[in-house]
């Protein structure tokens, strides 16, 4: 029976603990007095549900909005409105945001509505002023399960497409890849203009995390702002499914830590099919921005590797090694 998902997302003001760096940030929270988080909190649905999710903003002194880029037929009001498609907007005939806004103000708030047709990973993000709010932190995940995910009995059971896709899977990990520019970041938390054609990171990052706070537990007090770790613990010969995003505006090649992985979907698309098995073996996987890939690894022996981005700017910095866009794969027998 498909259900109505609800969430309910503020734009807040956080700070992102890096190593040697406090940067300040802009995240969604799930609620008027929990901290900002990111990636933000993240959505789960099953095909068929609706998801319907409310935007406020009581902090940010500017407009937000929301994208959900994937899904279809996306439906938006405001209070004493009727549902309708959401369009951009333009002020003097100048676009001013890809999708309807929210202005800021204590009372005010924005509903999304859209079904979840497909399964796959997808982000939300901001379609206003995007390259400013999506680099500040507005953006998130959507996970889409296949009708009978959790019926063991039932074929689609841990599968990330359903029966005959090749994507069972024992472990799931979410990796939303992206990147910080914290000279960006200061500017515009503290009301000053940025052009983005300056864009310069100086950190490279795994759900919102460097490395080695990757490696850190998931929902560490230490990093109240950044609760998803990365690191993957395995036993050999099961299977690892690690399900790529790519929440920055630069590509993003990382290896498998010398391990063989099966691209099994791209961008919410299964590459299976009884018909057909377009899956392939790498070493490694470049992600294009905003790009998602499913990859499964089944390790056959016990010990340690290390995913992490090919270019090594990204995993070095001016005083030490490693550091960056990296995390752990310990394997047990």
């Amino acid at each position: 029976m498909p259900a109505l998902v609800r969430k309910d997302l503020w734009v807040r003001r956080g700070l992102l603990k890096l190593p040697g760096a406090h940067v300040p940030f802009w995240g969604f929270a799930a609620s008027p007095s929990a901290r900002p988080v990111l990636p933000g909190p993240v959505i789960t649905a099953t095909v068929g549900d609706v998801i319907l999710v409310t935007l406020r903003n009581t902090e940010l002194p500017v407009p937000v909005s929301l994208m959900f880029p994937g899904q279809t037929q996306v439906l938006t009001r405001r209070p004493a409105t009727r549902w309708k498609p959401v369009s951009p907007r333009y002020q003097a005939g100048r676009m001013v945001s890809l999708t309807d806004t929210l202005d800021p103000g204590p009372d005010g708030w924005i509903r999304y509505r859209f079904r979840a047709s497909k399964p796959g990973v997808y982000l939300y993000q901001s379609g206003t002023n995007p390259g400013v709010q999506v680099q500040m932190g507005l953006y998130g995940l959507i996970v889409v399960r296949p009708v009978g995910f959790a019926r063991p009995s039932g074929p689609n059971y841990r599968t990330a497409y359903g029966a005959q896709t090749r994507t069972g899977f024992d472990i799931e990990k979410l990796l939303v890849l992206g990147e910080v520019d914290t000279a960006m970041h200061a500017r515009v938390a503290a009301g000053a203009e940025f052009n983005i054609l300056n864009f310069a990171p100086d950190y490279w990052v795994i759900n919102g995390r460097s490395y080695p706070d990757t490696d850190r537990p998931d929902y560490d007090p230490a990093l109240p702002h950044q609760p998803l770790g990365s690191a993957v613990a395995a036993r050999t010969r099961g299977r690892i499914l690690l399900r790529l995003i790519n929440a920055g505006f630069l590509n993003h090649t990382i290896t498998l830590g010398g391990l063989p992985g099966r691209v099994v979907g791209e961008d919410g698309f299964p590459l299976a099919s009884p018909a057909l098995d377009a899956t392939y073996e790498k070493t490694a996987v470049t992600l294009g921005a905003g790009q998602s890939l499913d990859v499964i690894v089944r390790p056959g022996h016990p010990g340690e590797h290390y995913l992490r981005a090919r270019d090594y700017r990204r995993i070095v910095s001016v005083s030490s090694f490693p550091v960056g866009m990296m995390t752990r794969l310990a394997v047990t027998a």
